[in-house]
């Protein structure tokens, strides 16, 4: 497969799942900002999702623009990346419409860490097949590794006991992310 068509067609993918995740959203049924209040907990939800989704792709972009080739192992590890992308928008809606159940946000969480496992598998395949090329993207620390495991432990444990944990942990996690993406781009300038 072609690079740049493999990175077209994850462009619409992802363009389609951030845009299916709006949907859920629904028009109050009155006129008042206080119909809103009930929407409160979908439209947070669906901001995380947005917001890690566009970070993902960013740091897809990153990882590719690096890269040379692909073959058919970066293909497959993508494909299934994208796959479980797909799933963001239901664990989403399912969060937005029950955020005070631990069985949507351990869904919501699981979903995620599988995306966040196919995107490491994704990178390593292209790090295989590039390896003269400097195909890493947010090169995490061995602390940094750990915080993050630790706060997805921790969040999964307390998950049952105060189920918008999940939510919460995944945005804090996103601001890690950030931040090493910030550290990245401003040691490729200097």
């Amino acid at each position: 497969m072609n690079k740049s068509r493999m990175e077209a067609l994850t462009d619409g993918i992802v363009a389609i799942a951030a845009t299916i995740m709006v949907l859920e959203i629904h028009a109050p049924d009155s006129f008042t900002f206080e119909a809103l209040r009930h929407q409160v907990p979908a439209m947070l939800a669906y901001l995380v999702s947005f917001l890690l989704v566009m970070l993902s792709w960013y740091n897809y972009h990153m990882m590719f623009a690096r890269a040379k080739r692909v073959d058919l192992m970066v293909y497959l590890a993508n494909t299934i990346w994208v796959l479980v992308l797909t799933g963001i928008p239901f664990a989403t809606s399912w969060v937005g419409k029950y955020p005070t159940h631990w069985q949507p946000e351990l869904t919501y969480m699981l979903i995620t860490t599988l995306w966040t496992i196919m995107y490491s598998v994704t990178q390593m395949t292209l790090v295989r097949i590039n390896p003269s090329s400097e195909v890493k993207i947010n090169r995490e620390t061995t602390i940094a590794v750990v915080i993050r495991y630790t706060i997805l432990f921790v969040a999964l444990i307390a998950l049952s006991f105060w189920p918008p944990i999940g939510l919460i942990s995944t945005f804090i996690l996103m601001i890690i992310s950030v931040r090493f993406n910030f550290r990245d781009e401003k040691r490729e300038r200097l």
